[in-house]
């Protein structure tokens, strides 16, 4: 498998797309090589200071044509008519069938079918073999698309779809017959629906239907449509017969007059897309730069950022990230390559834990679309959109099955948090105040504000917005902020961890237990509930009853508690006994020093099948919340959007005669219509994919993550769901040194097993993968081969470098 180079400074590469099958491809294809060959050198071949403008008509430009599928061979071979009009072009085809049919059919009949992932790689290598050819030469390469722009290639996969991890800058060949506008302006959408530069549109002049003027208008400011004439029509034989030597001779000299006829503007478009590529290059040579000095990053130290990662575009589970080349002075990097080049990055950090369909998804794609379309964003309150109720429908029906009765959106995780805190810590006054009523116990004095405190677990991390803050206890997130004072009472947590292929428990000296070693096997025997009456269960509720028994003591009121079921994610990919979560529930909601508090399950990371189930809360700690937070991978990483849902008995808190009494919070894009139609859809994916059948499990190699934690200088590791995460050995005061150097080494290397290297980020000492739910079984093998390597490096003393980043 070739690592795809998308990019070349030095090899501008346009894909040839067209709106329908018989519009006249190939002929623009041969007038374009015909042009390239011939056309002046532009200021970047200049630059790069080789070839030279030729004055007397000989090749100046080495051009590269490649027909990828081909069907109805060998007597279509368009390869052959590139070959015959411009003898100077390399032509060539990779995967040929005999009935001129599509591709999916051919495959299928002449059984030889070919994987999307078999025709990227030889394509990917074709594109190889004419850099190489090129020898830094001034070089241009044409990749010819089969039929139109949604026709499906060998798998069925639509050719949009399956060429889309290049993204090749386009020319669209459009129909100037009759109905033409409808099929090219189509054809163009589709192109930009999936992230595609369109350089131009190509057409046929008619001046009956004068298609190209309808087209032009209809598409963006910056794409011309350029008008070819018509080629001479091939001679008809006699009787239907075979053409005669003559008539194929008749042909080929009227076709290179009409390619001689068409030179001229064949060239503008050759120049046009040679300015375009240019652009292009300069903008990628300069974007990392101009981010260092114009953007604020979040949760980064400026001054350790050394080399920016430059993302040109994002499909499925993978960055295109652009590497400037040496001679420009736009990086610092003594090993970047002679001249830019991109490079494929697995995002091993799901971009902050959002993706989970992968990255340009059509589907989602078209649903953003659709939805844009039909609302772009209308005011909430007081109004119903179909996308508000229909993801509703399916949040309750799926994480708030059996308990829940409302749904409130905002914007992202931390926003939902602050929703749940006022929700719960509303019904809590509530309660708390009727409470004491029956138990005869004195409040406040009326008109004094009661200070209610939440009940947490150390390490957690709701969010960085004021509210979120303060409901973790004092961290590296909220430590220096002025406002922040956090308010509540935070339990260590027993967390599990693998070491030598065993889960170990490691309880906090703040639980007192006999000094025995807690193992386990499998992650089923974790979760059972037969652990529910264990010496160990008896000793967690003794602890907490009697840690609230000493806050009560003092005076202490509480409102509700917050917890991450299961994972812990910003602090560190903790996992959490679920015993002991679901003990501290059942403690708490029972405990006599208060009525029972309202309980907020976080699954902002961990819910919607990122663990596997879609409320790992409901699933694996066996008790229902009041409130919970979902955002992240709800709309399945396209754009932001964050859902509290909450019980009847919550929302009932809020139903009053006047609007104080209401949930004064919202957002100017409360419910966007976009973000909802995107969510429904991504939920159907993840039911039809099947997701949360599998309740207990994860994606990677179960051997290779025992084989991790067996490593002398690995601490322990975490593997569940998609997560995968460990702590590699270091000194009690560089912890996040080692971590940062694996990571440096993760995002430097290209690993054969996955043809890319792989971008993740640190957690302070913790090193973090995860994976989307669209991730392959052999790239998870190939990823965890990878991080073997990278730990074995470490213990050699490879890679460098402080971290920039916490999170």
């Amino acid at each position: 498998m070739p690592p795809i180079k998308a990019i070349r400074a030095g090899l501008p590469t346009l894909q040839i797309f067209a709106a329908n099958t018989g519009v006249g491809k190939t002929i623009f294809s041969t007038a374009l090589c015909r042009a390239a060959v011939r056309a002046p050198l532009s200021d970047l071949e200049k630059r790069r200071g080789k070839g030279a403008d030729s004055a007397d008509g000989n090749p100046i430009r080495k051009v590269f044509y490649l027909k990828p599928v081909q069907t109805g061979y060998p007597k279509d071979s368009d390869a052959r008519h590139v070959q015959s009009y411009c003898p100077e072009a390399h032509a060539r085809v990779l995967f040929t069938y005999e009935e001129p049919a599509g591709a999916h059919l051919t495959a299928v009949r002449e059984n030889r079918m070919v994987t999307d992932q078999e025709l990227l790689d030889a394509t990917q290598l074709a594109c190889d073999g004419a850099y190489r050819a090129a020898g830094g030469d001034p070089a241009m390469m044409l990749l010819e698309t089969a039929g139109g722009v949604n026709s499906p290639v060998m798998s069925g996969t639509l050719q949009a779809d399956a060429y889309r991890a290049f993204r090749h800058p386009t020319i669209l060949i459009g129909d100037g017959n009759l109905g033409g506008v409808s099929t090219t302006l189509s054809a163009y959408e589709s192109l930009i629906l999936r992230g595609y530069d369109i350089v131009s549109i190509l057409m046929f002049h008619s001046d009956k239907y004068l298609n190209h003027e309808a087209v032009q208008r209809n598409v963006d400011a910056g794409v011309t449509v350029y008008t070819f004439d018509f080629p001479p029509p091939m001679p008809q034989p006699q009787m239907l017969q075979e053409p005669s030597r003559h008539e194929l001779m008749l042909d080929y000299t009227n076709m290179l007059l009409y390619y001689e006829k068409v030179d001229g503007v064949a060239g503008t478009v050759v120049a046009e897309a040679l300015n375009k590529h240019e652009k292009r290059i300069e903008k990628l040579e300069g974007l990392g730069k101009q981010g260092e000095s114009k953007l604020w990053w979040p949760f980064t130290q400026h001054q350790l950022v050394k080399n920016p990662t430059v993302i040109d575009s994002a499909y499925g589970d993978y960055y295109t990230t652009y590497t400037p080349g040496s001679s420009t002075e736009c990086t610092v990097d003594s090993t970047a390559p002679a001249e830019g080049i991109s490079k494929t990055q697995y995002d091993a950090c799901a971009s902050w834990w959002t993706q989970g369909l992968g990255h340009g998804n059509p589907r989602l794609s078209l649903a953003t679309a659709s939805a844009a379309g039909r609302y772009g964003h209308v005011i909430f309150p007081e109004c119903v959109h179909e996308p508000a109720v229909d993801l509703a429908d399916k949040l309750l029906a799926s994480v708030g099955k059996g308990w829940a009765s409302r749904v409130f959106y905002s914007d992202d995780g931390s926003t939902a948090t602050e929703v749940a805190l006022k929700a719960a810590l509303r019904r809590a006054e509530l309660d708390l105040a009727l409470w004491r009523t029956d138990k005869g116990v004195v409040g406040p004095r009326e008109g004094n504000k009661e200070v209610l405190e939440i009940i947490g677990i150390e390490g957690s991390y709701h969010g960085d917005t004021i509210g979120a803050m303060d409901a973790s206890d004092p961290n590296v997130y909220n430590g220096k902020i002025n406002w922040y004072s956090g308010r509540g009472l935070w339990f260590q947590p027993p967390t599990i961890v693998m070491k030598d292929g065993t889960y170990t428990l490691r309880i906090p000296e703040s639980i007192s237990i006999a000094s025995e070693t807690h193992t386990f096997e499998t992650l089923d025997s974790l979760f059972s509930p037969d652990r529910d009456t264990s010496a160990l269960a008896t000793a967690y509720r003794s602890h907490i009853t009697t840690t609230l028994q000493k806050a009560a003591s003092q005076n202490r009121t509480f409102g509700a508690l917050i917890l991450e079921p299961i994972l812990m994610g910003a602090g560190g990919m903790l996992f959490v006994d679920p015993l002991f979560q679901r003990t501290l529930i059942n403690t708490v909601r029972s405990s006599p020093h208060h009525p029972p508090l309202p309980v907020i399950f976080d699954e902002v990371f961990v819910g919607l099948f990122r663990l596997g189930p879609s409320s790992p809360g409901v699933s694996w700690l066996g008790v229902t919340p009041d409130v919970a937070c979902y955002a992240k991978s709800l709309t399945g990483g396209v754009v932001p959007l964050a859902a509290t849902v909450v019980s009847e008995r919550v929302f009932q808190a809020f139903v009053g005669d006047t609007k104080e009494d209401a949930l004064l919070h919202g957002h100017s894009y409360s419910a966007h219509p976009v973000g909802c139609t995107v969510a429904v859809r991504a939920l159907e994916e993840y039911e039809r994919m099947g997701l949360g059948k599998k309740e207990v499990g994860f994606v990677w190699d179960e051997e290779l993550v025992r084989q991790l934690s067996s490593l002398a200088n690995v601490n322990w590791v975490v593997a569940l769901g998609s997560v995968l995460a460990f702590e590699p050995q270091g000194t009690d005061t560089t912890p996040s040194r080692t971590a940062q150097s694996i990571v440096t080494y993760l995002r430097s290397t290209l690993f054969p097993s996955l043809a890319s290297s792989i971008y993740a980020r640190p957690l302070g000492g913790v090193v973090y993968i995860m994976a989307s739910h669209v991730t392959s079984e052999k790239d998870a093998k190939g990823i965890m081969e990878a991080l073997l390597d990278a730990v074995e490096k470490a213990r050699e003393g490879a890679g460098a470098g402080e971290a920039a980043c916490v999170v």
